[in-house]
């Protein structure tokens, strides 16, 4: 870490992941809420960006409330089960926004700048160049998903035994 850079305590955790959490119910609700004006998306597109803020934001603020420690992080999180549980509905949801704006139906609009000391250019981009950032960025996602869920069945397959328990291959006695 760098100097004088120290890791949020367990309250402090808990806090950010709370508030993570609240601003995703807030997006949420202004998606069934708020009027259709500010819209330039689907309901359920921004409805899906909140809900990831909720399931992840709740996610730190459940784990470090029962009892996560990152300096021991495989023994202290939850199991498979309720991590699969978490991740996959929060990650469809974070994933869901990007494939709509890459592969979805009807016209985008996309702006880019550079920005460099003391000079930013600004202007338009086109709309085959922003959905291709965006499916590249929706492939990743499904690439974590996809590895996320393959690495949690296996634990799941091998009964979640963990690193230092009896009869594992790095057991201490």
């Amino acid at each position: 870490m760098a100097g004088g850079d120290r890791p949020l305590s367990k309250n402090g955790s808990i806090l950010v992941g709370l508030l993570v959490a609240a601003a995703g119910v807030g997006i949420v609700a202004l998606s069934v809420f708020a009027g259709p004006e500010g819209f330039h998306a689907p309901r359920w597109v921004v409805a899906c960006a909140g809900g990831a803020f909720v399931f992840f934001g709740g996610w730190t603020a459940g784990i470090y409330a029962a009892g996560f420690d990152p300096q021991r992080p495989v023994e202290s999180l939850p199991s498979p089960w309720i991590q699969l549980a978490v991740f996959l509905p929060g990650l469809l949801m974070f994933a869901a926004p990007f494939h709509w704006v890459a592969f979805g139906p009807g016209p985008r609009q996309f702006s880019s700048s550079v920005s460099l000391p003391f000079l930013t250019v600004r202007g338009g981009s086109g709309a085959w160049t922003g959905r291709a950032l965006f499916g590249f960025g929706a492939l990743l996602i499904d690439a974590m998903l996809v590895g996320t869920v393959f690495k949690l069945g296996r634990q799941i397959r091998r009964g979640a035994v963990s690193p230092a328990s009896p009869g594992s291959a790095i057991d201490p006695r």
